[in-house]
């Protein structure tokens, strides 16, 4: 069992064995509206597939009469279908993200992530054609699904930096770093972030469950009457320090009226330690 503070309360969750190499979710829709479907099989994903070959993340494969989609690829990581658990069991649907549904791990180590299909448009694909009530309709459900999500804590006596199953960080900010934790506290992790250069990022405050990829392209706009948005692609996802959200969801978004009317709506302005984290950012190769 894990044990997670939300708001004032200790819960206790038996995460799913992410060694398993398949594990189908029995009381998910997919099965519980036709008992005897089985999810489509990794070989029947590849045959689908145009660009499996040639990419190392190949598009995920729709299966629209199963209402499924398979995300699949070098770089899936069973941590994105435990943060989507993990989601939907602590949260249900005040925070909006796909039904997770199973996964099957090949030998090689090749993952493939089965979850329900949310039919829309990106934020990115539809944001100009937005109205300015839709758009800020869009920043409040964000800011609600943020200050909800950011009531879930570690145990406050047992508390790290790391991915959602105590291993490493997801972020592709440390993509060309060998260790990514896990870290005991937030002073080690900024050690490690900031090195050589100390004591420019807060050792102080809180670890906070941090989605680290919110980008407009990771959000889908399920519904336009009323509008309706669910947040994808949790692969970067896992304990940070509180400040990590907003910095990276500033710094992956550089210009437009995104990053400068929107962004401080629905998250808590960190401008205090941006440039710092911006700086220690570029210094690890990452634009």
């Amino acid at each position: 069992m894990v044990t997670y503070r939300l708001r004032k309360q200790l819960i206790s969750l038996q995460i799913p064995n992410a060694t398993k190499k398949e594990i189908d979710f029995t009381d998910t829709s997919f099965f519980t509206t036709s008992p005897n479907r089985h999810l489509p099989t990794p070989a029947q994903v590849r045959a689908l597939s145009k660009d499996i070959d040639t990419r190392p993340q190949p598009t995920p494969i729709i299966f629209e009469n199963l209402n499924l989609i398979a995300k699949f690829g070098l770089y899936v990581t069973i941590v994105e279908a435990l943060n989507l658990w993990v989601i939907k069991k602590v949260f249900h649907d005040k925070v909006p993200v796909p039904e997770l549904f199973g996964w099957r791990v090949e030998e090689e180590g090749y993952v493939f992530i089965y979850t329900e299909l949310i039919e829309g448009p990106t934020l990115e694909e539809c944001w100009d054609r937005l109205t300015t009530m839709e758009k800020s309709a869009v920043s409040d459900q964000l800011s609600q699904i943020m200050e909800t999500m950011r009531q879930l804590q570690p145990d406050p006596s047992d508390q790290f930096i790391g991915s959602i199953n105590r291993e490493c960080l997801l972020d592709y900010v440390f993509l060309n770093q060998l260790i990514t934790g896990p870290f005991p506290n937030i002073k080690e992790f900024n050690d490690w972030f900031t090195y050589p250069n100390h004591g420019l990022l807060p050792d102080n405050g809180d670890i906070k469950f941090t989605h680290a990829e919110l980008e407009r392209r990771n959000i889908i706009v399920s519904s336009f009457t009323p509008v309706q948005i669910v947040i994808v692609n949790w692969q970067q996802a896992g304990w940070y320090p509180d400040y990590w959200e907003y910095c990276k969801a500033f710094y992956t978004f550089l210009h437009g009226k995104w990053r400068k009317n929107y962004v401080d709506k629905f998250l808590q302005p960190r401008t205090d330690v941006y440039t710092a984290f911006s700086v220690y950012c570029m210094a690890m190769g990452t634009d």
